[in-house]
């Protein structure tokens, strides 16, 4: 019986323990719920409208603006910003919490909330908040103090983004984010090379060193790859001294301007260190010195015959009405009637012998491109490809290169095709008929 009497007493011992643990963890939750709230629970901002964000750290002063929905830092000076980091740090500004009351009475100035402070204030255009950013303290709680209210504690969630965390951090690494969508004209400069293209007429155009056609597909995946190129790492804002990293006098540049007139130039500076191609970089009117790896570099300086429409001639076949070949004072004209092709005496010509001809100066690549200057002294053949009107649409020069004995297609741009010897037995049918 005495064994039973115990086993009950301790059961109602056990019992009455739980139950008052429950009745006060239960006590210490409603309390906490009751003293946590959000910092700016009174301001009446609209996080989800904020337009402008002024940040006060170590003595400075940034701002940063929402121009055309887009963030940029406007002060000290203009640099695209990352608009996920900047909704971010919207966020947690939003997201702070109260978690206790600071005292009464006290020093302000020792839990650094005094009128040198670092802070942070938004504004949505209507409404401002303002919030000064204290000391941290232990158990990852920090002071903050919003507006003209009493001094609070809180996580330190907002301290560590707005405060600790490295504000360049926050910005875009790309160079020409838009130029895929909206660039018209590029221009680069290297010692004394220099490459211009143009897109000002609706289609890219190579317009220096030479006047040319350029292949289309492969100047927009160059420009998409233009547009993806980043920073690799912050050096330093506003140097003293440029000549430090080789850009006071940049060894290259490479400008983009976009369709409204707005021109952005990256200068390329000295290597970063004696056994790297990496190098020191900058843009044009922006005191930032960043560093950037030599392979996406590189892209930059893709070569210009890389770039050119290799084919003959960018005239579609199904436009030419006639072809006249010219050679040795002797010219061959033959011309579409329905599906054949007649020569000047109306007799039919070797339809498969006009597609191969039609296919190599119209379709086919080279094995190889050059710029230089056409070499009219070892010319041997002209063909002139007319529209339906008998009018010229183009006229593509060949030569034949005395050593090689290859044969070179050009239209007037200087840009030499250079096609392997059998090439001429595409167009000997034309030049040995009278």
């Amino acid at each position: 019986m005495i064994l039973n009497r115990d086993i009950y007493i301790l059961l109602f011992i056990a019992i009455v323990s739980s139950t008052f643990a429950f009745i006060v963890h239960e006590g210490e939750t409603d309390s906490e719920r009751q003293a946590i709230r959000l910092l700016t629970a009174k301001s009446p901002i609209h996080f989800d409208a904020i337009q402008s964000i002024t940040l006060q750290k170590n003595g400075k002063v940034y701002e940063f603006n929402r121009l055309d929905l887009e963030w940029w830092m406007t002060s000290p000076y203009q640099i695209r910003m990352n608009t996920s980091s900047m909704s971010a740090l919207i966020r947690v500004v939003q997201g702070s919490q109260v978690i206790g009351v600071f005292a009464d009475g006290a020093n302000r100035k020792v839990i650094g909330l005094g009128d040198q402070s670092d802070s942070i204030s938004m504004s949505d255009g209507n409404e401002v908040v303002s919030i000064r950013l204290g000391r941290k303290t232990l158990g990852g709680r920090a002071y903050a103090q919003i507006g003209d209210e009493e001094p609070v504690i809180i996580d330190q969630s907002l301290h560590r983004r707005a405060i600790d965390m490295d504000y360049r951090l926050w910005r875009d690494l790309r160079f020409f984010p838009d130029f895929a969508i909206d660039g018209i004209r590029i221009e680069r400069i290297a010692n004394t090379n220099r490459l211009v293209l143009d897109r000002t007429s609706g289609r890219w155009e190579m317009v220096y060193p030479v006047k040319a056609r350029v292949d289309q597909e492969v100047l927009l995946e160059w420009v998409g790859k233009l547009a993806s190129i980043r920073v690799g790492s912050f050096v330093i804002d506003a140097p003293n001294d440029l000549a430090l990293f080789g850009l006071d006098n940049p060894v290259a540049s490479f400008s983009v301007r976009n369709q409204a007139g707005i021109t952005h130039e990256l200068l390329i500076g000295g290597r970063v260190s004696a056994g790297s191609q990496d190098r020191y970089v900058m843009m044009a009117g922006r005191p930032i010195v960043d560093k950037v790896k030599w392979e996406a570099l590189s892209e930059l300086f893709l070569q210009p015959e890389l770039l050119v429409d290799a084919t003959g001639s960018a005239v579609s076949r199904f436009d030419v009405k006639q072809i006249t070949v010219r050679s040795d004072g002797n010219e061959f004209r033959i011309q579409r009637r329905l599906e054949q092709w007649v020569n000047e005496n109306g007799v039919p010509v070797n339809i498969e012998d006009v597609d191969a001809l039609l296919t190599w100066v119209l379709d086919s690549n080279p094995p190889r491109v050059v710029i230089a200057q056409y070499p009219r002294d070892v010319e041997i053949a002209t063909i002139t490809l007319e529209g339906y009107d008998l009018l010229p649409l183009d006229t593509v020069r060949i030569a034949q290169d005395p050593e090689s004995a290859g044969l070179i297609l050009e239209n007037g741009d200087n840009v030499l095709r250079l096609h392997p010897a059998e090439s001429l037995t595409v167009l000997s049918p034309f030049i040995q008929k009278k």
